[in-house]
C-alpha cells in the first residue's frame, strides 16, 4: 500500500511542472522572435558589400563642389548640406537609394501650414535608382539620368573627396 501512495503521490507532484514548462517554451520562443526582427530590421539581412559597393563607399562631390554626397560601409548616406538621408546598395551596376529630406527647418516659421508641410516631407521616402560606372582608378563614377540642358550626354560625373 505504500507503494501505491508513492506513486500517485509523485504523479500528482509533477503536474504542476507541465504549466510552468509551456510558459518556459512560450517565453523563449518570444524572446526568439524578437531577437529576431531586431536583426532583420537592424540590416543583417545584407551581404557583405560586393567589390563595386566597396569602390563607391566615401565622400563623393557633384557638379557642384558644395554639394556631397556621403555613402557609408553600413548602406547609409547623407549629403552634405544635410538635404537627405537614406540608405543604398547596387546590384548588377544599378544604384538603388532610397531616401528622406533631411531635417531642414523651414525659413520662416510665419505660416503653419507651410512649417507641416516641411514637417510632413521630412518623413515621406523616395525611391531612385540610376546606373553607375566607374573610372578605372575608382575616383570618379557617373550615375545615368534622363537628358537635359546640364547633361546633354544623360550623365552626371562624382568625384571622389580625397583627404590633403
Amino acid at each position: 500500500m505504500s507503494s501505491s501512495k508513492t506513486n500517485r503521490g509523485s504523479a500528482i507532484e509533477s503536474v504542476p511542472h507541465q504549466p510552468k514548462r509551456k510558459r518556459m517554451l512560450l517565453v523563449s520562443a518570444a524572446a526568439l522572435a524578437v531577437l529576431l526582427l531586431v536583426w532583420y530590421f537592424s540590416g543583417g539581412t545584407y551581404p557583405p558589400l560586393s567589390a563595386e559597393e566597396r569602390l563607391l563607399v566615401g565622400e563623393w562631390s557633384g557638379d557642384s563642389s558644395e554639394f556631397k554626397r556621403i555613402f557609408k560601409s553600413d548602406r547609409t548616406f547623407v549629403t552634405s548640406p544635410l538635404m537627405f538621408t537614406g540608405v543604398w546598395h547596387i546590384n548588377q551596376g544599378e544604384l538603388k537609394v532610397t531616401y528622406r529630406e533631411g531635417s531642414q527647418f523651414p525659413r520662416s516659421l510665419s505660416s503653419v501650414s507651410q512649417s507641416w508641410g516641411s514637417f510632413q516631407r521630412s518623413f515621406s521616402k523616395e525611391n531612385y535608382k540610376s546606373r553607375i560606372q566607374f573610372s578605372d582608378n575608382g575616383n570618379q563614377h557617373t550615375l545615368n539620368h534622363p537628358v537635359d540642358k546640364q547633361h546633354p550626354d544623360g550623365k552626371t560625373l562624382w568625384t571622389r573627396k580625397t583627404d590633403r
